[in-house]
């Protein structure tokens, strides 16, 4: 569904999914509806969410690492899949700051 400013998307992410180290491709919002997803960004923090977590995306324009890593690395966990509504912006990334969301 693309509304003015956003696009939302619903994704099922299938029991063991691990997807390749990527950038999010625009700022997002990534709400799970059910099942667990995980997060580890480059400097190897890992989080976990399942429903009533949200998380937001913003990491366009990183550089890579000493691994090739860029972005992020992401996948399911747990023996369910996990069914995510996405909410990309139609935003300019905030590139060298903070989050503008806190």
């Amino acid at each position: 569904m693309k509304q003015s400013g956003a696009t939302i998307t619903f994704t099922v992410l299938p029991v063991g999914w691990v997807g390749n180290w990527h950038e999010n491709p625009k700022p997002q919002w990534v709400i799970p509806l059910s099942g667990r997803w995980f997060v580890e960004t480059m400097d190897g923090q890992r989080v976990e969410m399942g429903p009533g977590e949200i998380s937001f995306g913003e990491d366009q324009g990183t550089k890579a690492d000493a691994q090739g890593h860029k972005g992020h690395l992401s996948g399911t966990v747990g023996d369910a899949p996990a069914v995510l509504i996405m909410v990309q912006l139609e935003e300019t990334p905030t590139i060298d700051q903070s989050c503008r969301f806190r």
